[in-house]
This record gives structure tokens, sequence and C-alpha cells, in this order.
């Protein structure tokens, strides 16, 4: 089990000097590309969360587009409550919560040539498969072969009451899966794990920066943390632009923020910042009691 996954990282011009979590230092060539849509996934399970769990995406993209939360009801499977984007060329569910309090983060892995993910023979999405079929960390463990074997490349954040996953997956099969139940959690948009490194093809500067950034933010933090804390995180705007948290360039921006807090007992609580191109910024907070499955629509 790692207890805390918080990967110490210092910038150099054009190259990242990073020290792994087994302490080895590893050279990450870094690409003075245009800044990519990403996203900087964290969180924070067991004593440092009082006794629950806190996860949290900030979720950058081209502001080409709107998001929307939905509910979804299906005749078998969990009901789920979802960050959903809409009218751009990649629609879909972004961030999830189900009715069980099992919360399901992504974020794309650029690190790998966009030709390459595109490509993915037998390869699918499974975030709302997630949502609707595994009510806990523990369950999702049992069956990750079958379930992250056959998924798309990219990150996963998933935590239940009791713990955080933190999920890469690779190319062709390859994937790495961690459990937190006492500690702290980051990712961005490269792979942190030694045995995936090789897909580690291009690193963007936003990517180390954010990591070092979400990095440094999380360490100082004093525990327990709280939504709010992790709310204050979330606006953070430290490296300019293209490479905050909180991002205001016009190629990607950060457009929404998803955080659950989910106690040791007692419904989770979900907020959300909706940040729509041409509307006004928009927070709501939602109790994710028995009556908000019940009448939620």
């Amino acid at each position: 089990m790692q207890s805390e996954i918080l990967p110490r990282v210092r910038l150099q011009p054009r190259r990242e000097v990073r020290r792994g979590v087994g302490g080895a230092l590893v050279l990450l060539v870094l690409s003075a590309a245009t800044p990519l849509r990403s996203c900087t996934l964290w969180g924070i399970a067991g004593d440092e969360a009082d006794g629950g769990t806190l996860i949290s995406k900030n979720r950058d993209w081209k502001p080409d587009h709107t998001q929307v939360l939905k509910l979804r009801r299906n005749s078998t499977g969990y009901a789920y409550f979802g960050l959903y984007a809409e009218g751009n060329a990649e629609p879909g569910i972004k961030s999830g919560v189900n009715e069980k309090g099992l919360t399901v983060v992504t974020a794309s892995a650029s690190s790998v040539p966009k030709a390459t993910r595109d490509h993915q023979p037998g390869k699918h999405g499974v975030l709302a498969t997630l949502l609707a079929r595994y009510a806990s960390c523990d369950e999702i463990v049992a069956k990750q072969e079958a379930i992250f074997g056959t998924a798309r490349t990219g990150f996963f954040l998933i935590s239940d009451r009791r713990k955080i996953l933190m999920v890469e997956v690779g190319m062709d099969g390859k994937f790495a899966l961690r459990t937190v139940a006492q500690g702290r959690v980051v990712h961005t948009n490269h792979f942190l794990e030694k045995s995936l490194e090789e897909f580690n093809v291009k690193i963007g500067p936003s990517s180390a920066t954010r990591l070092g950034r979400i990095t440094e933010l999380v360490a100082a933090a004093t525990p327990p943390l709280t939504l709010a804390a992790i709310a204050t995180m979330s606006k953070d705007r430290h490296d300019g632009p293209d490479n905050s948290l909180w991002r205001t360039g016009k190629s990607s921006r950060t457009m929404s923020s998803w955080i659950v807090a989910t106690p040791a007992q007692g419904a989770p609580r979900l907020r959300v910042v909706l940040a729509n191109p041409g509307q006004p910024e928009e927070v709501r907070v939602y109790l994710l009691d028995a009556n908000f499955w019940r009448t939620a629509k």
C-alpha cells in the first residue's frame, strides 16, 4: 500500500529533474509546444482528511464548449451525477460520483502523442462504467485487469469513504494502480510510475509546472484538510495564465473545478465550479444524501 505519492519536482530550462517514488532521479525532456488541454488531480485520504477522503480535479480544455451537470439513472447499476462537456469534438462525462459515494475523475495522458492516443483499437473509456457498476475502491481493485487492461490511455483518481486509487493507464494493456489509505496523492498529465515512463514521449511544461505546484501546496497544507482548503488550492494562479492550477490562457483554460469530500460517516459533499465561456462563473454545492439521490433530476 502506498501511503503518500508526492513527487518532488524542480524545473530547469527545457527539462525537469524529478525524484521518483523509489528515490531515483529521472531526467524528462520537456516540450516547448503550445500548452495542452489537460487537468490537475489531487486527493487526501485517512487522518489528514479527518478520517475520510478528499478528491479534486481542475479541468483544463479549449474554451469551445459548454459544461453541464446531469444525473443518470440506469435500469441496472447505480445512479450517478456527472460533469459533461457538450458541443465540442470530445463530448461526454468528465467527472462523476455515484449513489454509493464512489468518485471518479480523469486526466489525459498528454505525454503520449495525440495521434497515438486516438488510435487504440479495442480500447475504450471506462469512467461511466466505473460509476454505474462499482460501489467501492476494493471492488475496482478486484477487477483491475478487466477494467484497465482494456481502457484507453489516461489517468484515473478514484475515491470512496476509506481510500483513494491512483491509476495510470499506458499503451498495450499496461497500467499501474496504487492504493492510498493514508496520505496525499497528486497527478497531472504525464506518467509518474517508473514501469510506465516509456510512454512519456513528450512532457509539456504546463504538466511539469502544475505537478510541482500542486505537490508544493498539498505538502504545505496543515491537516486535517477540508473542502474549503482544497477549493482555495484549485484557484491558485501562481504560474501565470498557461501553467497555473487555475489557467486563464486563450488556447486552454480551466473550465471547471470538481471537489468531493467524503467523510468517514455521513453523506459526501460535492463542490463544483463551472467556468463556461461567455457565462458568469458559477459555484454549486450539493449534499449527496439519500434525499439528493431520491429527488435529483
